[in-house]
């Protein structure tokens, strides 16, 4: 049985108000994929691959809009990382957001993943497929990259232009929509999807969000805690699978996001009956088995996404909830798939 690769909902952020724009009803579209019609508010919903590449091939047919995944990148950049954007942009450089958006994209998308490597006085951004090749994913691909040069921009400066830009894939729209996106020539049927820039971007320090960008982080926010008003736990868990994989999920952190001081949470937490703690502890085993079941991710990679400090302390944990190692557990859950 081959595993089904999933990528979070939030991977659809700009898909309500663009779908409209183009002369279309959001919510249908989505259900004529099997997705909820509210799918794009709530943004922990787990999609197969295969779904979310249905849903923009069927949107760029019926909307006869061949660019539509680079139109939906344009809506997206940073507010793809939801709750994240808005501890992300505090302070630092573009290197260390980008240390920290590779580790949360890590943990939120089993359908592929960026390399980031400087050689010389070049940046590459390389985009790696997971899933396999029949799939027709060209509309996701180009998401996938649009959606990765807009989040540089919104971290670092509007003004940043990669040097070149592959795709493997052949152009879907005119060769004067990707020059006008990526504002520079962009080569098709090439070895590799790549970004390529100039290596001092990364010294740049980060923007300072605006008040849209604000009130969109705040929005998002609540929308995800008004799923589980009352429930203080869930609201906590919630968010800490929401910054898990970017380390940005320490109590004094989700305390800001619910905007309560950490004191009074932990206080709120004990009444509930749990803890920081233990909260954590569940939402790293959650998010492990969720990559060891479908994924083919290496285990200390996953080991330092999830925050361990190395992968004897992550299988210990691992170990103590599960009786078995992370490696064992894989390979049993694919004995009995």
């Amino acid at each position: 049985m081959k595993p089904i690769y999933e990528i979070r909902s939030g991977a659809l952020a700009g898909f309500s108000l663009l779908v409209p724009q183009l002369g279309g009803d959001s919510s249908a579209l989505l259900v004529r994929v099997g997705l909820p019609p509210d799918c794009t508010r709530r943004p922990d919903i787990l999609i197969p691959i295969a779904t979310l590449t249905a849903l923009l091939n069927l949107c760029a047919e019926e909307l006869e809009c061949s660019d539509f995944g680079l139109r939906l990148a344009n809506m997206q950049g940073v507010r793809m990382l939801g709750a994240l954007g808005k501890l992300l942009l505090h302070d630092g450089n573009l290197a260390g957001a980008l240390a920290a958006t590779h580790r949360y994209m890590v943990l939120h998308n089993q359908a592929d993943h960026w390399r980031v490597q400087v050689s010389g006085d070049e940046l590459s951004a390389l985009r790696i497929d997971h899933f396999d090749e029949p799939l027709a994913a060209g509309q996701y691909r180009e998401l996938a990259m649009g959606a990765g040069y807009r989040l540089i921009q919104d971290l670092a400066g509007a003004d940043i232009r990669p040097r070149r830009v592959t795709f493997r894939q052949g152009p879907l729209s005119t060769p004067q929509r990707y020059r006008d996106f990526f504002n520079c020539e962009v080569l098709f049927d090439q070895e590799r999807d790549c970004l390529v820039f100039d290596a001092d971007i990364l010294d740049r320090p980060l923007r300072s969000p605006g008040a849209r960008l604000n009130h969109y982080f705040e929005e998002f926010t609540q929308q995800l805690l008004s799923e589980y008003e009352g429930d203080i736990a869930q609201q906590v868990r919630t968010l800490i699978l929401q910054t898990l994989g970017a380390q940005q999920h320490g109590l004094a952190q989700i305390a800001e996001l619910i905007d309560m001081p950490s004191r009074t949470l932990q206080r709120r937490l004990r009444e509930a009956g749990t803890s920081f703690k233990q909260l954590l502890q569940d939402a790293r085993m959650e998010t492990a088995r969720w990559h060891l079941r479908a994924s083919s991710i290496d285990i200390n990679l996953l080991s330092a996404s999830l925050g361990y400090t190395d992968i004897s302390a992550f299988s210990k944990a691992f170990r103590a909830v599960h009786g078995s190692s992370p490696l064992q557990w894989r390979k049993l859950q694919r004995e009995q798939a």
